[in-house]
């Protein structure tokens, strides 16, 4: 027996803690490094186009700016355990996944035709039901001065949310559109609303607008947010109201609850632009505050819009970052 014991070299009693601590380590490094294999090989391969819901969830669950965190992670695993040399092919990967964690590329305005109308200032947010106050939500918007207001998840339409919203923007026209979302215009007047759904618990709600002589439509994006949930349908439904819109000009903005950098956004990126593409700047995703990861605030529009700036605010007023887009109205 003493022989048997000799030859498996138990750990003495006073290593016994640092002999648990150091498999601990190993386990949590092996589990973090599967997952962010898997998530890695969903990354460049099916994305959230797979069949089965739970693969899309784990996509959607694993952004490229945490997989750059977890390479880092990782790479501090390796070095307590002793193995420099995966530290340092931790690090490598974390510079290859640095490129798409979420900072855009510096973008130079295209130059403006004659005909272009002046700047309007759009500001889209998710103000997630007002939950920290509605008076820090004001002054965030109050800071942007925006010209149009698109608010999603922005309390019932009851008259007390109408006197909160004309109380502090005078000079803006109020319009509770249902479903939590609301317009503010100035300079303008809302017209026709349409209300339709997009996908399982989704909806839209899609306003006519005309700003000083000219007409705009204004549609409003909110999709379901689960992350096991088929977003395809909400996609295809989206590309049909741009196709109806036909010529007229068209302007997008919600929460859509899809990552940028999926692939469903193909038939959306064939009809339309989107404002952080054509002239964005700065950290791009925009939930979930204080760390975003995700992408899910966009703003886009057809080809009766240019685009002149785009970008991101931070506020802890809701857990989305409001989006800003300066564009112009093209004849």
């Amino acid at each position: 027996m003493k022989a048997f014991l000799s030859a498996v070299s138990l750990p003495k009693p006073s290593e016994r803690p640092a002999f648990q601590i150091r498999n601990l380590l190993i386990a949590l490094y092996v589990w973090i490094a599967l997952g962010w294999a898997v998530a890695a090989f969903l990354r460049l391969t099916i994305r959230d186009l797979g069949p089965i819901p739970l693969i899309s969830g784990f996509y959607y669950a694993s952004p490229g700016p945490l997989l750059f965190l977890l390479a880092l992670f990782l790479g501090v695993l390796s070095l307590l355990l002793g193995r420099p040399r995966r530290m340092v092919c931790w690090g490598v990967m974390a510079l290859v996944v640095a490129q798409s964690a979420g900072s855009h590329r510096v973008v130079t305005p295209p130059a403006q035709d004659a005909s272009a109308g002046t700047t309007q200032r759009l500001l889209l947010w998710n103000v997630c039901h007002g939950r920290h106050g509605w008076q820090q939500v004001v002054t965030e918007i109050q800071k942007y001065d925006p010209d149009l207001i698109t608010l999603v998840e922005a309390g019932p339409p009851t008259e007390e949310m109408r006197q909160v919203w004309k109380s502090n923007f005078p000079d803006h026209e109020v319009t509770l559109l249902g479903g939590e979302m609301v317009l503010l215009v100035r300079g303008g007047t809302a017209h026709e609303v349409t209300a339709g759904e997009l996908g399982i618990d989704g909806h839209y709600r899609q306003v006519e607008v005309s700003l000083g002589e000219k007409d705009l439509s204004v549609l409003f994006v909110d999709i379901h947010g689960r992350p096991d949930y088929d977003r395809a349908p909400a996609m295809n439904r989206l590309a049909e109201l741009i196709d109806q819109t036909g010529d007229r000009r068209l302007l997008i903005a919600g929460d859509f609850n899809t990552p940028r950098e999926s692939p469903l956004f193909q038939p959306i990126d064939e009809r339309a632009s989107n404002a952080y593409d054509s002239s964005g700047r700065g950290f791009q995703p925009t939930w979930p505050w204080p760390l975003p990861l995700l992408t899910l605030d966009q703003v886009w529009a057809n080809a009766g819009l240019s685009f002149e700036d785009c970008f991101a605010g931070w506020s802890s007023a809701s857990d989305h970052r409001p989006v800003i887009a300066d564009f112009r109205l093209l004849e």
